[in-house]
């Protein structure tokens, strides 16, 4: 994938990539003693900015980790790195670390590649497979990521397109890099709150789903009851709405389902008109 930017921003200053230093002896690094978001830039225009820097924010409290910078100029360091992007679409990455007593805290910007889904992933479905872990504060976005990695890696090896983490009590919580959301009996099925990391696109889905008269349970999900869902889907920043045909071994009803398809028309409406600056 061609890179959108040969830039990166580190604590305010932009630097081409190769230029860029960070203290490998940086305790916080070991610590996972961080923060992160990733903003979808689209025709140099940013999705719900606002709400990922806020994101960002909480975290920061959750985890008593001071930023360098305060949000405000924080989102003028994202603005000034995404005016480099050469692409029509890419994701910006903001990772800070807090101080580690010894070296100061650290924030840094670069931009991925967008990933290019292929329609059958919208019109048939993909593939998830289930794997153990969980994570730390889960309303925090930190960089303690071992559970989401792993779920990632046993995806990949099975040839699935996501892992989704189960935790001890034998409850799914989210996917490696997504959130998940079912649909039983005409309902959609969510984790209760604090259960799974609140995402900016999935919160979008069920401001979207309320609208619709869709109503939403926040509920444990058992990995034992995927049977008795008639529909799933995971939402992230680069996915929008993915519709789930198969869990492990289990093939659900419908993918996309009825419901699952009033959503993802719904989404693609309203990031056509809103959430865009």
């Amino acid at each position: 994938m061609t890179t959108p930017t040969p830039f990166v921003i580190l604590n305010g200053e932009l630097l081409l990539a190769d230029q860029t230093g960070f203290s490998v002896a940086h305790q916080s690094l070991v610590d996972s003693f961080g923060i992160y978001e990733t903003v979808l830039v689209q025709d140099g225009r940013f999705f719900h900015l606002d709400q990922h820097l806020n994101r960002l924010g909480q975290s920061a409290e959750i985890l008593a980790l001071d930023l360098p910078a305060s949000l405000e100029e924080i989102g003028h360091w994202v603005r000034r790195l995404g005016a480099t992007i050469q692409t029509p679409c890419g994701l910006l990455r903001i990772v800070a670390y807090g101080s580690d007593g010894v070296h100061g805290p650290v924030c840094g910007l670069y931009v991925k590649p967008c990933p290019q889904h292929l329609p059958a992933v919208f019109e048939q479905g993909v593939a998830a497979v289930t794997s153990e872990g969980e994570r730390f504060r889960p309303l925090a976005k930190s960089t303690n990521c071992l559970a989401q990695a792993l779920a990632r890696f046993k995806a990949q090896a099975a040839g699935a397109h996501e892992g989704l983490i189960v935790d001890r009590h034998g409850h799914i919580t989210e996917g490696s890099t997504s959130n998940l959301l079912a649909v039983r009996g005409g309902a959609l099925l969510r984790p209760p709150a604090g259960a799974a990391l609140e995402g900016v696109t999935e919160g979008v889905t069920l401001q979207l789903a309320a609208q619709l008269g869709l109503p939403i349970e926040f509920a444990p999900l058992p990995v034992a009851e995927v049977a008795t869902w008639d529909e799933a889907f995971i939402t992230s920043t680069n996915r929008r709405i993915i519709p789930l045909r198969q869990i492990d071994d289990v093939a659900l009803p419908a993918s996309p389902g009825p419901i699952t398809r009033r959503l993802m028309a719904a989404f693609h409406a309203y990031e056509t008109e809103e959430g865009w600056e």
